[in-house]
């Protein structure tokens, strides 16, 4: 049984699955800010984004390896898939039926919060659901396909989680989702340097294939300190809590990211493994930045 529950952790990347976590944190903790919070809606739309963000990494392994990305990648532990087809724990045919369910099984969930809260919902699951078919076969062989993750894997998670708890769409939600979809999108971007010449075999239109690794460098400095002006933007014009300033405490990291990125001699893994620090970290202040908000 335990290599079976290890090969399904293996299959679904579950050392990915803290993403979803901090994301749930962000929405849920803007509509305990605003006033309306729920343990149980909380919980149960904190699974089905567990399962939908499950879905899209076993489905981005089929199309990987149908491409034959995953014949010549080099893996790493931050980018390159599971490798489970390759390595024989599942079959081609198993892993498609597997992302499919698991899409399936969120949707029922999404399909509860409609009948319960709102049928409203629905735009939101159908622009989801595009984005976790169409990203791996169609989006990545566009130009800046990396935000179409920011915006499905950063952005629509905090507003389908607030959104449950509220039963409405709103300016606030939407704003406080903007620093959530440049981190995702980062966190991709950088991720598919090492991809660069196995998503050349995919006919892949990634940000690095396209300009190349120092402007990829470049274009993560610039996107992420507007991201930290953003913030204290918002909260001089008081649309966050003034707590939300905290999330500052992490801006050295980036410029620590951008070195060990920028290096033509040192490995690149450190910057990959300092980036995950980094969205989490800030993710998850700027998630309690409200909670604390709430009471000061």
């Amino acid at each position: 049984m335990s290599k079976k529950v290890s090969d399904w952790a293996k299959i679904v990347r579950a050392q990915y699955m803290t993403l979803p976590v901090v994301l749930s944190i962000i929405g849920n903790a803007l509509a305990y800010y605003e006033g309306a919070f729920q343990w149980g809606v909380a919980v149960l739309s904190f699974i089905g984004l567990m399962l939908a963000h499950m879905s899209v990494n076993v489905i981005n392994d089929y199309f990987d390896f149908k491409s034959g990305i995953d014949q010549v990648v080099t893996r790493s532990p931050f980018n390159g898939g599971s490798g489970s087809i390759k390595d024989g724990i599942i079959t081609t045919k198993a892993t498609l039926s597997a992302g499919i369910a698991l899409m399936a099984i969120a949707g029922l969930i999404g399909l509860f919060f409609m009948i319960t809260v709102s049928w409203w919902l629905l735009p939101l699951i159908l622009v989801a659901a595009f984005f976790i078919v169409a990203y791996s076969p169609k989006l990545l062989k566009i130009p800046f396909a990396e935000w179409s993750a920011g915006i499905g894997l950063g952005a629509l998670p905090i507003i389908g989680c607030y959104f449950v708890q509220t039963g409405t769409y709103s300016w606030s939600a939407l704003l406080v989702s903007i620093p959530s979809t440049i981190l995702v999108h980062h966190l991709l971007l950088l991720n598919e340097i090492p991809d660069e010449k196995a998503d050349r075999v995919g006919n892949r239109k990634t940000f690095p294939i396209l300009f190349g690794k120092l402007a990829t460098m470049n274009y993560y400095l610039i996107l992420v300190l507007l991201m930290y002006l953003y913030i204290v933007a918002c909260v001089i014009f008081h649309v966050f809590p003034v707590w939300s300033l905290v999330t500052l405490v992490t801006l050295p990291l980036v410029f620590k990211i951008f070195t060990l990125g920028s290096s033509k001699d040192k490995p690149f893994q450190p910057a990959q493994q300092m980036n995950v620090i980094h969205l989490h970290l800030t993710q998850l202040l700027f998630g309690l930045s409200f909670i604390l908000g709430k009471f000061w």
